[in-house]
């Protein structure tokens, strides 16, 4: 599949389809979403106004352009305004200027700027699928080997975490999410939960999966199965821990270095030579199938406030893990790759900052349209990941010396209706 941008957009063909994202359609090029676009069965019937290309390109973009001005009307503005005044400066020229801002586009075919309510329409026709496949096709790891806090003990590492996104109050969406409340009453919107496997050190993402408040993390965890494998080593906080969750990760070939609560009943079975021991865990019932044996590494860090201030405080930690030799997995080197996890509350707080304005409510106001916008934050999230990586691996320089913002302003102003 071919990945650049240029490719696909003819300079002088039908002007929707000389639209694109700007270098973001180096990830998504032309051909990649016509491709979804056939395997979902978006395609429209007839040439209209607002083409599913289109669409998936206006769709991703939202995420690009938030905050105030920056209504559907104005980002479709951003998208196309060059070309199409182009084409209406053309028609001036040769007397042939038509009335109510339509401008001719060849082969007697003529466009204009859609309304807002076409736009809406548009993107309810679309759908979540083509949005999701897109993202599938780019999520994956983008760190190279031996790439520092990308690798421990040989093992690529991988953070799962989850989190909720505000969703619009509306009707549907309140039956299909849910929403937080407490004893005195509800919350004010209903919420999508969702969880996320990130690469550590780039914050590249695995995959994503999305369901409603009320659905739990573990079960949502699942719908990663598929993205880990062996040579990884993947983390993940208390919340994860469970003898089904464990071995359905375990099978897929990949490490686990998950933490345990305080209430979670783990037995030595044997005490190893450096301190750390091995357990077992144990299934719901017998039937459901062996136990999985796993090496538990306890430690106490101590925080020492800075400029001497304050009072030291401590916590203690109890990591579970599939590595069981403390020869060739040191539990100092597994106890310090740990709060690696916490850099996927990076990438939590990239979506809801950086990209999301301090986490805004998202625009639809059925449950359909939220699941287009979230995985159309996730894949265009990804997209530069993917551009940010290429920068990595050509300089030569760690992952985190590169500005997140920085990059989405960089991405974000080379969007225009010319291919990059």
């Amino acid at each position: 599949m071919a990945h650049d941008g240029s490719e696909g957009l003819s300079p002088d063909g039908w002007l929707p389809d000389r639209i694109s994202i700007g270098v973001l359609t180096r990830a998504f090029p032309p051909e990649l979403v016509d491709e979804v676009i056939e395997v979902t069965g978006t395609r429209e019937q007839r040439r209209r106004l607002l083409p599913a290309r289109l669409m998936v390109y206006f769709t991703l973009a939202l995420w690009l352009f938030r905050g105030r001005n920056c209504g559907y009307g104005q980002v479709m503005s951003k998208l196309a305004d060059g070309l199409y005044h182009q084409r209406r400066g053309a028609d001036l020229l040769a007397g042939q200027l038509e009335a109510d801002g339509w401008a001719g586009t060849g082969d007697g075919r003529r466009w204009r700027l859609p309304n807002i309510s076409s736009l809406s329409r548009g993107r309810g026709k679309l759908g979540a699928d083509p949005v999701r496949m897109l993202f599938e096709h780019v999520a994956g790891p983008t760190g190279a080997d031996g790439v520092p806090g990308v690798f421990c003990c040989g093992l690529r590492v991988v953070s799962m975490d989850g989190s909720v996104t505000d969703v619009p109050d509306s009707e549907k969406n309140a039956a299909f999410f849910g929403r937080p409340s407490n004893a005195s009453r509800d919350g004010a919107f209903p919420q999508a939960r969702w969880v996320a496997a990130a690469e550590s050190g780039t914050g590249s993402l695995l995959g994503a999966a999305i369901g409603p408040y009320t659905a739990a993390e573990q079960p949502l965890a699942r719908d990663l199965l598929a993205c880990f494998g062996p040579g990884m080593l993947v983390l993940a906080d208390r919340n994860f821990l469970s003898w089904s969750l464990a071995r359905a990760v375990l099978a897929t070939g990949a490490h686990i270095l998950w933490r345990a609560s305080a209430s979670f009943t783990l037995k030595p079975v044997k005490v190893l030579r450096d301190g750390t021991y091995l357990a077992e865990l144990r299934p719901p019932r017998k039937s459901d199938g062996p136990p999985v044996t796993v090496r538990v590494i306890e430690y106490t860090v101590h925080t020492t406030p800075a400029n001497g201030g304050g009072e030291e405080s401590s916590e203690v930690f109890c990591l579970v893990t599939s590595l069981l030799d403390p020869e060739e997995y040191p539990a100092l080197d597994l106890a310090c790759a740990y709060p690696l996890r916490w850099g996927c509350e990076t990438v939590i707080g990239r979506h809801k900052t950086d990209m999301g304005e301090g986490q805004p409510v998202l625009r639809s106001g059925d449950p359909e349209g939220v699941m287009q916008e979230m995985w159309a934050l996730f894949a265009v999230y990804q997209a530069l990941c993917r551009l940010i990586g290429i920068g990595v691996n050509a300089a030569g320089i760690p992952p985190d010396k590169i500005s997140f913002p920085h990059a989405l302003a960089a991405a974000t102003g080379t969007v225009a209706a010319f291919p990059p």
